[in-house]
């Protein structure tokens, strides 16, 4: 029979920390690749509110709606339109939906985030 010892078990958890730490950091990049046309400040916001649902890995009727996954694929005129419509729904308060904000109280924008939403919305719609 195998000896358990104190090494073993520090060696499992250092190497169960590591890939642990691993896997939420490539994680954390996949998020940031999926907007990275985004400025910085935008890019933090959707990343951290918008892209856990409105991804390939989102539910079918969000991920049907706006897809972060996607976004590069959409024709200028439609990426226009979305980045309208993100404000609108923020601004209104419907994003994220009741139930997400029930859930995941973390996904709510400050106002100051809509704030910076909406004028990226009226610059993007200027520029394209």
């Amino acid at each position: 029979m195998k000896k358990i010892t104190c090494w073993s078990i520090l060696n499992t958890a250092i190497l169960t920390l590591v890939l642990l730490f691993v896997n939420a950091s490539a994680k954390g990049q996949d998020n940031a690749k999926l907007v990275a046309s985004f400025p910085d400040n935008v890019n933090k916001i959707v990343s951290a509110s918008c892209t856990p649902c409105h991804t390939d890995k989102g539910g079918t009727m969000s991920k049907s709606k706006l897809n972060f996954s996607v976004w590069d694929k959409y024709s200028p005129e439609k990426q226009n339109e979305k980045v309208k419509k993100m404000y609108s729904e923020l601004d209104k308060g419907k994003m994220p939906p009741k139930a997400a904000r029930q859930k995941r109280p973390d996904l709510i924008p400050t106002a100051e985030q809509v704030e910076i939403i909406k004028k990226w919305s009226e610059t993007y719609s200027a520029n394209k």
